[in-house]
C-alpha cells in the first residue's frame, strides 16, 4: 500500500510552516524595566548589545508548525492506494449512471411523479465516490440537465427544478440522448437507468435504436396497471353553406380506454368561453363515440371553441379540446369524365363530397372542350381518363395553370399518349407509357412514399402503415426525366423545386404520383385510376385522405388548421401568412443587420407573454403548453389578426402499458453479459460477482477519510498553541 493525494496542489501549502519559525527567530527579547530616580550618582559601563538567533519556545514553535502542515495535508485529501490486483477490481467498478427521466404529460397522473423523483434519488444514494452520475429528460425530445458530474448532489438539485410537461412521451429519445453520454464515457461500467411509466405507444412511435454494447440497462416502472380515461380525442369541422352563409357543425369524438374509466360523462361545447351545448355519451367498453352539435353560423372574424368532459360526480376529465372555426374558401373543382356510363368517378365524387375540411364544389362535364371564360372560376381541372384537349382547349387548360390554377390528370384505360397532342410533352410531369399488368392474385402496392411532402405528411409515424395495403393491379409505365444538373455543383438547381417531381412509387419502382410545377400552378400525374376498375384503392380506408390531400395541393389551397398539437414545429412566416400581416408568397424583408428588423408581429400565449416572430430568423417554434395563442400587430393595443388552438398530445391517455423486460430485450438484445471479474445483467444492472469489487470501491470512501482526522488533530494543536501562549507568564511585569 502507498499513499496519493487527490488534490496535490495543496502540498505547497506546507511553505507556510517557515513563518512561525522566522517569527520566533526575529523576536526580540525586551528587558525588564525598573523605574529608579535618578542615575547621576551611577557610573556608566559601555555594553554590547548581542541579537539572539536562537528558538526559546519549541513546544510553542512545534504545535505552530505541525497545525500548519496537518492543515495542508488535508486539503491535499490523501488516499490509501491499494495494490495491484485490488486496483484492476476497482478500476473495473467504477461507474458512468445516466439517470433518464421521463416528464411526459402522463406523468402527471396520480403520484407517478413523485415516486419517479423518489427512485431517482434512490439511485444517488447508491453512488458512492468517484462515480459519475448524469441526467437525461425526456417527452417528445430528449435532453441533458446535468452533464457527467463526480457530486450527485448537482443532480438532487436539479430533480428539485424539473416539473412533467405537456408533451408526447418518445422513450427512444431519451435513450439516444443518454447513448451519447455513455458512448463518450471512459468508465469500465456505464448503466443507463430509465425511469417512466411505460407508455406503449412511447416507444411504438419513435426511434427504436438499440444500445452500444457493453451498456447495463436499469429499469424502474412508476407506472400503474389497470388505470385508464375517458377524454375527447379530437374535433371534426363539417362546413356547409345555407342562404349564403357558412355554417359548421363541430364533431366531437369521445374514447374511452381501461377497464377502470368512467362509462358516462356530459360533452359540453364552449363557444367565446360561454357553454354553448352539452351532450351525454355513455361507453359501457372500450371505444369510442362521435358526438355531434348543432351548427355554428359563422362570423367573420372566426369563434374559439373548446370541448370538454364532465364526469357524473361534476370532475372534468382530462384537458379541455381547444379548436378555432375560420370562414373557409370554397374550393371550385372541374372534374372531366367519360360519356355516362362509361369511366365514371362515383368514388372520387363521394370522396370529394364527404363533408369535413375545406367546403368543395364540384362541376362535372363529360367533354374536354373549355374555354379560359369557363376555366377562370375554378381552382383545380382534373382529367379523370380522358384525352387531353387539344387545339384552343389545350392552351386555354394551360394558360389557367401558368396563372395559377391546378390541373389533375387521373389516367386508365381511355389515356391513350398516343392521341395526345405534342405541345402537352413539356408540360405533364413525365412521358406516359404502356399499361403494366401485374399478377392479379398480389397485385402492386405503394412501397416508396415523399412523407416529407405536404401531400403525405399527414402518413407519417404508424398511421403511414395503411398507404401500403390497397393492391394496385394495372397501371400505365411513366417516364420521368432527371432534373437539370446545374453547371457549378455548389449552385442549387432551378428544376429541384419546379421539375418533375415523383412522390410515390409502386413496388417495382414504377411512379405512381408525379408531379411539376408551370408557372404559378401545379400539375400532378396519377398512372392509376381512382375507381376499383384497376385496383381495390378506394375500398380502403386511407383512400379518403390522400384524394383530399392530393386536390388540396394540386389547388394550392390551404385548408384552416383548426388546432395544433403541443411542441409541433410552426413556421413564424406561416403565422404572418395567416394572420394577413405579409402577403401569401412573400417573405418578411431581410436587411443586412437583424437588429434593424422591423417587428412585423407578435405571438401572445396564454400567459400574456409575446413572441417577436419576425426575430425569430427561420427557426421553427414549439408551443410548449396548450392554449389559445393570439397572432398580433406590435403595439399594446393591436388586436389579435389570427388564432392558434393548442392542445397536448392526447395518446398520452392511451393506458396501454410495455413491459419493461421486452423493452430491455428490445434495446439490449445480448441481456446478461459478463466482463472479466465481473457479471453485468443487462435487464437489471446486478452484479453477480462484482460483490468484492464494489465493497472496495466503498472502502474507497473510507480511505480518502483521513482528511478529517488530518483537520481535527490541526484543531488540536492550535487550540493546545491558543492555551501555551496564553499561560505564560509576561518577560516583565508592569510597575504602577
Amino acid at each position: 500500500m502507498g499513499v496519493s493525494f487527490l488534490t496535490p496542489l495543496f502540498l505547497a501549502g506546507l511553505l507556510a510552516v517557515t513563518v512561525p519559525i522566522i517569527i520566533h527567530l526575529i523576536r526580540r527579547h525586551r528587558g525588564k524595566i525598573i523605574q529608579f530616580p535618578s542615575l547621576m550618582f551611577l557610573r556608566q559601563l559601555p555594553i554590547q548589545s548581542v541579537r539572539r538567533r536562537s528558538i526559546r519556545d519549541w513546544p510553542l514553535l512545534l504545535m505552530r508548525v505541525g497545525a500548519l502542515m496537518l492543515i495542508a495535508a488535508a486539503f491535499a485529501r490523501p488516499v490509501l492506494q491499494l495494490g495491484a490486483e485490488e486496483d484492476g477490481l476497482v478500476q473495473d467498478a467504477l461507474r458512468e449512471v445516466v439517470l433518464v427521466l421521463d416528464r411526459s404529460w402522463s406523468m402527471e397522473v396520480g403520484d407517478r411523479w413523485e415516486r419517479a423523483v423518489d427512485e431517482a434519488r434512490q439511485t444517488l444514494n447508491g453512488l458512492v465516490s468517484p462515480d459519475r452520475a448524469s441526467l437525461v429528460v425526456f417527452d417528445g425530445v430528449g435532453s441533458v440537465v446535468v452533464e457527467p458530474t463526480l457530486d450527485p448532489g448537482r443532480v438532487s438539485a436539479a430533480l428539485d427544478t424539473i416539473r412533467p410537461g405537456w408533451g408526447g412521451t418518445q422513450i427512444g429519445a431519451g435513450l439516444q440522448a443518454a447513448s451519447g453520454i455513455l458512448q463518450a464515457s471512459d468508465r469500465s461500467r456505464r448503466e443507463l437507468v430509465l425511469i417512466s411509466d411505460f407508455q406503449r405507444r412511447g416507444w411504438e412511435d419513435g426511434p427504436r435504436d438499440p444500445l452500444a454494447e457493453g451498456t447495463v440497462f436499469i429499469t424502474r416502472d412508476v407506472g400503474d396497471d389497470g388505470l385508464g380515461s375517458m377524454i375527447v380525442s379530437d374535433v371534426t369541422l363539417e362546413h356547409s353553406f345555407t342562404e349564403g352563409r357558412q355554417r359548421v357543425r363541430p364533431v366531437a369524438r369521445v374514447i374511452r380506454q381501461g377497464e377502470e374509466a368512467a362509462t358516462r360523462a356530459e360533452v359540453i361545447l364552449q363557444l367565446d368561453g360561454q357553454e354553448a351545448e352539452r351532450e351525454a355519451v355513455e361507453l359501457e367498453s372500450e371505444g369510442a363515440a362521435s358526438i355531434g352539435f348543432n351548427p355554428i353560423t359563422l362570423p367573420a372574424e372566426g369563434v374559439r371553441g373548446s370541448v370538454r368532459l364532465e364526469l357524473e360526480s361534476g370532475e372534468a376529465s382530462g384537458e379541455p379540446f381547444r379548436f378555432v372555426v375560420s370562414p373557409s374558401e370554397i374550393l371550385s373543382i372541374l372534374l372531366v369524365e367519360g360519356a355516362p356510363g362509361q369511366n365514371a368517378a362515383p368514388y372520387l365524387r363521394s370522396a370529394l363530397g364527404i363533408q369535413g375540411g375545406t367546403p368543395v364544389q364540384i362541376e362535372t362535364r363529360r367533354t374536354a372542350a373549355l374555354s379560359a371564360a369557363e376555366l377562370s372560376g375554378f381552382d383545380l381541372v382534373i382529367l379523370n381518363d380522358v384525352p387531353l384537349p387539344g387545339g384552343a382547349s389545350a392552351g386555354a387548360l394551360q394558360d389557367h395553370v401558368r396563372s395559377g390554377g391546378g390541373l389533375l390528370v387521373v389516367a386508365g384505360p381511355a389515356s391513350d399518349p398516343q392521341t395526345w397532342s405534342g405541345a402537352w410533352g413539356p408540360f405533364l410531369p413525365g412521358r406516359l407509357g404502356e399499361v403494366i399488368e401485374r399478377d392479379p392474385s398480389r397485385g402492386a402496392s405503394l412501397a416508396q412514399v415523399d412523407r416529407d411532402h405536404p401531400i403525405f405528411t399527414v402518413f407519417r409515424g404508424a398511421g403511414g402503415s395503411g398507404l401500403g395495403t390497397p393492391r394496385f393491379f394495372r397501371y400505365h409505365r411513366l417516364q420521368v426525366p432527371e432534373p437539370a444538373r446545374p453547371a457549378d455543383p455548389n449552385e442549387a438547381s432551378a428544376s429541384d423545386d419546379d421539375g418533375p417531381r415523383v412522390l410515390a412509387r409502386f413496388d417495382d419502382g414504377a411512379p405512381a404520383l408525379a408531379q411539376q410545377t408551370v408557372g404559378a400552378g401545379r400539375v400532378l400525374l396519377w398512372t392509376s385510376t381512382l375507381d376499383n376498375e384497376w385496383s381495390d384503392f378506394p375500398l380502403h380506408p386511407v383512400f379518403l385522405p390522400v384524394v383530399r390531400e392530393v386536390v388540396q395541393f394540386a389547388a394550392a389551397s390551404a385548408e384552416s388548421v383548426p388546432y395544433f398539437t403541443v411542441a409541433q414545429p410552426l413556421d413564424p412566416r406561416f403565422l404572418l401568412i395567416e394572420a394577413g400581416i405579409i402577403p401569401r408568397g412573400e417573405a418578411p424583408p431581410e436587411p443586412e443587420d437583424t437588429a434593424d428588423l422591423p417587428v412585423l408581429g407578435l405571438l401572445v400565449g396564454p400567459d400574456g407573454g409575446g413572441v417577436d416572430l419576425t426575430a425569430a430568423d427561420g427557426n421553427l417554434l414549439q408551443l410548449s403548453s396548450p392554449g389559445f395563442y393570439e397572432v398580433r400587430p406590435p403595439g399594446d393595443g393591436g388586436a389579435a389578426r389570427w388564432v392558434v388552438a393548442v392542445n397536448p398530445d392526447v395518446r398520452e391517455a392511451d393506458p396501454a402499458r410495455l413491459d419493461p423486460e421486452e423493452l430491455a430485450l428490445a434495446v439490449a438484445p445480448g441481456g446478461a453479459e459478463e466482463s472479466g471479474e465481473m457479471a453485468q445483467n443487462g435487464l437489471t444492472g446486478d452484479l453477480t460477482e462484482g460483490a468484492d469489487a464494489r465493497a472496495l470501491l466503498e472502502d474507497g470512501e473510507r480511505r480518502q477519510g483521513a482528511w478529517r482526522f488530518l483537520l481535527l488533530g490541526a484543531l488540536v494543536l492550535l487550540l493546545g498553541e491558543t492555551l501555551l501562549s496564553g499561560r505564560k507568564r509576561p518577560l516583565a511585569k508592569q510597575v504602577a
